[in-house]
């Protein structure tokens, strides 16, 4: 397998950090990671999806932009817009000028949800699968994307995250034919305050979870 960063030019002309994981034969399976504001795709959450898409055969895309240390929070949501969705969109227009791929799965944690919903507005990733890790429901167009694509879906949130908005969790589950995962306490780094064997007893059930999730989508092609 080969580990590249490509030379990825976003907005503003600035290099988009990237990672791009390319098996030894030939994938037609490409996963996207998009992390949070301050959740890299080094987390545990993240790395754990990447090691089984990897193991699936997939290739894999990491777009590690790091916005925390940049003015980043100082603009306006439409200059966040269209700085986000410029970066992911000319990393993975990279990817895909490299190898053709027929089938997609997207893994967005907080902010990177944001950048999901960008992404499913695209005609080449509306069938994507997708995994949507704490999503910022509280930013309205997002639950209004996913229920107008309706992708193949994993929700996992914890009832203790300030964007948890159960009503519109329980209807995007519906309409997607999803799978929800509600963690009672946790908070949106998806931990549980004040007890470090509950959060890695959480990580371990969210490890199933994808993969159950992801193997029965491996199993049906």
């Amino acid at each position: 397998m080969q580990m590249i960063s490509l030379d990825v030019t976003g907005h503003k002309d600035a290099r988009v950090p990237n990672t791009y994981f390319r098996q030894a034969g030939e994938s037609t399976h490409l996963g996207i990671i998009l992390p949070g504001y301050r959740y890299s795709a080094d987390r545990a959450e993240l790395h754990f999806a990447s090691r089984i898409l990897l193991e699936q055969g997939a290739d894999l895309l990491r777009v590690e932009y790091a916005y925390n240390q940049t003015d980043f929070m100082e603009l306006t949501q439409s200059q966040q817009d269209d700085w986000i969705s410029a970066d992911v969109f000319a990393a993975c227009n990279r990817v895909l000028s490299l190898r053709t791929y027929g089938r997609f799965t997207l893994v967005g944690k907080s902010l990177g949800t944001i950048a999901m919903g960008y992404l499913l507005a695209d005609p080449r990733f509306q069938k994507a699968t997708c995994i949507w890790s704490t999503p910022l429901l509280s930013v309205d167009w997002l639950p209004r994307c996913i229920e107008q694509v309706r992708p193949r879906s994993l929700f996992i949130m914890g009832s203790a995250d300030p964007h948890y908005k159960p009503e519109i969790l329980k209807n995007l589950a519906e309409v997607t034919r999803g799978r929800l995962v509600i963690i009672e306490g946790a908070t949106h780094p998806l931990e549980i305050p004040g007890s470090i064997p509950e959060s890695l007893n959480m990580l371990g059930r969210i490890v199933t979870e994808l993969e159950e999730f992801l193997g029965a989508e491996s199993g049906s092609l």
